[in-house]
This record gives structure tokens, C-alpha cells and sequence, in this order.
């Protein structure tokens, strides 16, 4: 039985939700195969050691995705590469699910080849070489912050609705960066005063949404579906170019 029979059937919704809409049905059917192909493939390479604990041995796989046809091939690039590294993501999130340990630097490089022995072909190495995270930011949808867009530069950005938050004896406990300002817009009360953070993993090459215990709670608009994000949870979710981030009814599009 596959580890991760679940997560790769949630995962595969999406995926063919995105290619559907992106490429149209009958193109989302054939790259839903390959797709679940690498999967598969990945899964093989899966450890259990001792106690039951599963390892993944690999942190740098390559991806070679063959066909003669330069529009197929231009395809596979927009599929499974681009800048969202959907594949990498993909593959991540099913090593996650099953319990097993993603490697330090996990990376995910995708091409593709005119000529080859089979449709795919998967590379597994190991790289000491930390991979430079690109750029990115929060824009305001819906509610006024005080900026219309945040770069994400620190490891760490807190959301709320006040600039610091204080105890009993006026000591500052918290300070937000990104501050719905309490008044000036009706979707701005739904936002807690500590409503949420922003934590960049370096390893993981990641950022990830975690709620600090909010009233209205913070979801992730994804693909035609909602995910909550569970409140005070200190893993929170992962985040993807284009999520929009909800926070109560005030909004803000993450982009990267």
C-alpha cells in the first residue's frame, strides 16, 4: 500500500483542478498520469529505519521530462516547473504527509529532452549547496494596513490589528508589522490583535502561514478551495505563489 495514499489523493484534486482550468481537460487527464507516475517513482525511494521511522535518503532530484513534440515539451514545462515549483511542492508535501522526514535542502529540478529511454526519467543526488529563496511579498486585498504591500525580508512578520500589543503591567509583548488599523475599514475588525505570523523556513525553502490564536480565524484561498489554517497551531500551512490569505474577512495575496 502507498504511504502516502491520502495525501496523494488531495494532492491530485488540486493538481487536476489547476491543469484543468489552466490547460483545458484533456491535457490535465494525460499530465494527471505522468504526474502520478513521479509520485510513485518518489515513493519507492522511501526508507524505514528504526522503530518504524521513514527517511527520505536524497535532498536534489532532477526531473527529466521527455517528448519529440516541442509543444508537449513546452507543456510539461508550465506543468511541473515554473515559478512556482508546483512538482517540488508536490513531492514535498507527500513526504510531509506520510510522516517522513524531508531532507535539508530538499530541491526539485524539472527540464525536459527531445529524446529518451522512457516518457521520464528521475536523477537522485545529494547537495550540500543551499538553495537562495526568491523574493517575496504580502499585497493587501481587502481591509487598509498601514502599506499596500510588505516584502517579506525577515524570518518572522506578525499580522494584527494593533502596531504593539501590551500585558497588565504595560510591558510591550508583541509588535505587528503588518497592522489592520483598528477603525479604518469594516473588514479591519475581524482582525485580531495578534491574529497571525508569517515564519520563513530556510531549510524547508518555505514560508508558511501559522494563526496565533485569532477570533475569526485565517484561511488560504487556493484553487477554487478554501484550507484553514488551524488556530494557534505552530506549524501552520505552507504557502504558494498566489494564495490568498484571509484573515477574518480582511485579505491579503501572497506572491513570490
Amino acid at each position: 500500500m502507498s504511504f502516502f495514499s491520502q495525501v496523494e489523493k488531495a494532492i491530485e484534486r488540486e493538481f487536476r483542478r489547476w491543469t484543468a482550468k489552466a490547460f483545458g481537460p484533456a491535457e490535465s487527464d494525460e499530465l494527471l498520469l505522468v504526474h502520478r507516475a513521479i509520485v510513485e517513482e518518489v515513493e519507492g525511494k522511501v526508507q524505514t529505519v528504526q522503530r518504524g521511522k521513514r527517511i527520505f535518503p536524497y535532498n536534489h532530484l532532477r526531473v527529466r521530462l521527455v517528448s519529440p513534440d516541442a509543444a508537449r515539451r513546452a507543456l510539461f514545462e508550465a506543468a511541473f516547473a515554473g515559478e512556482d515549483r508546483r512538482l517540488e511542492c508536490d513531492l514535498r508535501e507527500c513526504l510531509e504527509g506520510a510522516g517522513c522526514e524531508v531532507p535539508s535542502g530538499f530541491a526539485v529540478e524539472v527540464e525536459t529532452a527531445a529524446e529518451g529511454a522512457r516518457g521520464f526519467e528521475v536523477e537522485y543526488g545529494i547537495s550540500s549547496v543551499a538553495r537562495e529563496m526568491p523574493a517575496a511579498r504580502l499585497i493587501v486585498v481587502r481591509g487598509k494596513a498601514n502599506q499596500e504591500s510588505f516584502p517579506l525580508n525577515a524570518g518572522l512578520v506578525n499580522i494584527g490589528r494593533r502596531a504593539e500589543l501590551t500585558d497588565a503591567l504595560d510591558r510591550v509583548v508583541r509588535r505587528n508589522d503588518i497592522v489592520f488599523e483598528e477603525g479604518a475599514d469594516e473588514a479591519n475588525s475581524t482582525v485580531s490583535r495578534g491574529h497571525a505570523h508569517v515564519r520563513l523556513d530556510r531549510e524547508a525553502c518555505e514560508y508558511r502561514i501559522c494563526d496565533d490564536a485569532s477570533e475569526y480565524g485565517t484561511r488560504i484561498f487556493r484553487g477554487g478551495r478554501s484550507i484553514e489554517v488551524p488556530k494557534g497551531g505552530s506549524r501552520g500551512e505552507r504557502l504558494r505563489s498566489g494564495d490568498e490569505i484571509y484573515l477574518g474577512r480582511a485579505c491579503l495575496r501572497f506572491e513570490q
